[in-house]
């Protein structure tokens, strides 16, 4: 039994030292007082480039709201426009690139007088002029009549139900 308790007290004694931590090293700037100094330095400058770049971040991030609440807001206008009567004069809109010599006014039910002066397109759309007004298709000219369509020198206005054609 000896030597079984020989062989037990020596593995008892191996595990006793793999368990021991080793002793604990100095850290380099422990050290070195520059070295400790440097690191703080370090440590610093890192937390002001990250506090910098989440900043271009917030920022980047702001401007692309406004960027994308500008473009909803204008396509929305548009939308509005297309669809209600436009309230243009022609005192705050740009002069229209072709003006045609005007036709004699038409007289339309109840005395009501539609004097269209002259048709240009604008971006793609056609714009007529109308009683002074710049109106395009969809809008309404008043309570009975709206434009239907606007082409090459005419415009198709409809009045309680029937077409009359303007003509330039």
């Amino acid at each position: 039994m000896s030597l079984i308790q020989q062989a037990l007290e020596k593995t008892s004694r191996a595990q006793e030292t793999r368990t021991t931590t080793p002793p604990p090293t100095q850290k380099l700037w422990n050290r070195d007082p520059m070295g400790a100094a440097l690191e703080q330095e370090l440590i610093r400058v890192q937390e002001s480039h990250v506090a910098r770049r989440n900043l271009y971040w917030k920022v980047a991030l702001g401007i692309l709201v406004v960027f994308s609440l500008t473009a909803f807001f204008t396509l929305m206008s548009r939308q509005v426009a297309r669809t209600a009567p436009s309230k243009i004069t022609t005192a705050s809109a740009k002069a229209p690139a072709v003006v045609a010599v005007p036709q004699a006014p038409v007289k339309i039910y109840g005395g009501t007088i539609y004097h269209l002066t002259g048709i240009t397109d604008v971006g793609g759309d056609a714009i007529a002029v109308i009683n002074g007004r710049l109106l395009s298709e969809g809008d309404a000219l008043d309570a009975q009549a709206t434009i239907k369509r606007i082409s090459k020198g005419e415009v198709i206005v409809d009045v309680r139900g029937r077409e009359m054609k303007l003509v330039l």
